[in-house]
């Protein structure tokens, strides 16, 4: 995505103190809202606005950065609350998430004593003429200090509630054998995945197998589960990805745990009830391929690399 004209004028009148309406983005509690404002700008393109407080449970204590699942999260909600508030989606559809992506060109910086402000300067396409699904794509550019340090992309579909309750039935693949057997797990501690408190370590690793691990989900989680849920949420798997990727990648390179890609791809819902293995294959320095199965059946599959990448551009007069 290149500089686009009128880039940084709109942000000048953007809020960042006020955060919008909690139904807007699918939450329950006003604390998980992250968006602030939103601006149309064109047929396609928008002015996102958001606000990241220190203590919020994704901005990950463990390090000197914030992380890009907070960015994901952010990416999220922008899909939600454009949906409904300029693409005419009705309350009531769920929305199936199929792709989330950061790519940065260097770590993202603290969220500081108080909060830190981040811009997206986001396109939106919906499906082409005549398609018969309403899927939709997104990417943006990301603003913080004045600078754009990388890109985010989401994929997701609106559906009626009929057609999901259809694909929930179905179950996403083939029946999971029953019971599966409880795994052998070994706990790890938070700072190991970059986190203050036990509750959030969402991995134990597996004493069979090298970068292998399993799922820990906590149902009772105020950020996973804000909201009741009928599946294993995407974001515990993006959040369970980013702590094992930090743990395979700290073998091999000490010290060099921020995460600056963060690309996953959703194949199926995972059920709450039944074990979800976590691998990791080492594929470039720095850089991870990550599976999570349930059973035989794949339920998503990432890209992570711990590291900087290219120089950040900048964009003059922004006010992120």
């Amino acid at each position: 995505m290149t500089d686009r004209p009128g880039s940084a004028h709109h942000w000048k009148t953007m809020e960042f103190e006020r955060c919008v309406p909690r139904t807007s983005v699918h939450k329950a509690a006003d604390a998980e809202v992250l968006l602030t404002d939103a601006q149309r700008l064109g047929p396609d393109r928008f002015a996102v606005a958001a606000r990241w407080d220190r203590d919020h449970y994704l901005a990950h204590h463990g390090g000197p950065a914030a992380d890009p699942v907070m960015l994901v999260e952010t990416t999220r909600q922008t899909a939600i609350h454009l949906s409904h508030r300029f693409l005419d989606i009705p309350f009531g559809m769920p929305f199936v998430l199929s792709e989330a992506s950061v790519d940065l060109s260097e770590t993202l910086p603290p969220a500081g004593p108080e909060h830190l402000s981040v811009g997206l300067d986001v396109i939106c396409r919906g499906p082409a003429e005549g398609a018969r699904r309403l899927r939709l794509e997104l990417e943006a550019d990301v603003l913080v200090r004045h600078r754009v340090i990388g890109r985010t992309r989401l994929r997701w579909e609106p559906m009626e509630p009929s057609r999901y309750a259809m694909l929930r039935r179905r179950g996403g693949g083939e029946p999971l054998p029953s019971p599966l057997p409880e795994p052998p797990r070994i706990p790890l501690s938070p700072a190991t995945v970059g986190q203050l408190a036990e509750r959030d370590v969402l991995i134990a690793a597996d004493p069979m197998r090298a970068n292998a691990w399993w799922l820990r989900l906590n149902l009772d989680h105020p950020v996973l589960f804000d909201h009741e849920s009928d599946h294993v949420p995407g974001m515990a798997l993006v959040e369970a990805f980013r702590q094992a990727g930090r743990v395979a990648a700290a073998d091999r390179r000490p010290g060099a745990s921020g995460v600056t890609l963060l690309t996953v791809k959703f194949t199926a819902f995972g059920e709450l009830d039944a074990p979800v293995a976590i691998t990791a294959e080492p594929t470039g320095l720095g850089v991870f391929t990550l599976r999570a199965h349930q059973g035989e059946r794949e339920l998503a599959h990432a890209t992570v690399r711990c590291g900087a990448a290219e120089p950040a551009r900048t964009l003059l007069g922004a006010a992120c």
